[in-house]
């Protein structure tokens, strides 16, 4: 499963319910307030950062995808689910 997280770390409810559905081999797209959470979630499969032209990238060694890459991903994927 594709997960695309652009919720804070600090929404402890969401992440919760992001944690009972996350697993092995989901691939995770960091966005928006989810950038931070990008240094604190520990993979268990792939992950990138989505580009965002008015937020600055949080130091990572996660590749940097754009939009165009992103779509690629999610039909690759098929099932996604949005986290904000």
């Amino acid at each position: 499963m594709l997960h695309l997280l652009g919720f804070s770390p600090d929404n402890y409810s969401l992440w919760q319910r992001f944690s009972t559905l996350y697993s092995k081999g989901d691939v995770c797209v960091f966005t928006d307030a989810g950038l931070l959470l990008a240094s604190q979630l520990t993979l268990k499969g792939d992950g990138y950062l989505l580009a965002h032209p008015a937020l600055q990238l949080p130091d990572s060694t996660l590749p940097v995808i754009d939009h165009a890459q992103l779509v690629e991903l999610i039909a690759e994927h098929g099932a996604s689910t949005s986290w904000y």
